[in-house]
């Protein structure tokens, strides 16, 4: 189901609407639809910066023993990766097909 348009009304500066002008006509579209781009584009990047800030905010809280428990989460995980054979396939899949040989045509 598409999201519900609610349809407003707002004041912005004559420059800014002949950039808005431009990028709708150069992508083919409505003006309310690149508004509606540029708005969205620009809360992706807000939430993201957000994120960061979190991301970044949890780790500088880590206590010395969060930090030396996820490095040793961190050791074992990277010891069992090693041990992995990804090209093997799962222990218990079956064997993969051996490759099919073409006939030569004499």
């Amino acid at each position: 189901m598409p999201a519900r348009k609610v349809k407003i009304s707002i004041s912005i500066d004559t420059a800014l609407v002949a950039n808005v002008d431009r990028y709708a006509a150069a992508n083919h579209v409505t003006r309310s639809a690149a508004i509606e781009r540029w708005l969205g584009q620009v809360s992706y990047r807000e939430r993201l910066a957000r994120l960061e800030e979190d991301t970044a905010a949890y780790y500088d809280s880590l206590t010395e023993a969060d930090k030396r428990e996820d490095a040793a989460w961190a050791e074992a995980a990277s010891k069992a990766a090693r041990k992995l054979n990804i090209d093997d396939g799962w222990p218990d899949a079956p064997p993969a097909p051996s490759k099919l040989r073409r006939k030569s045509r004499r």
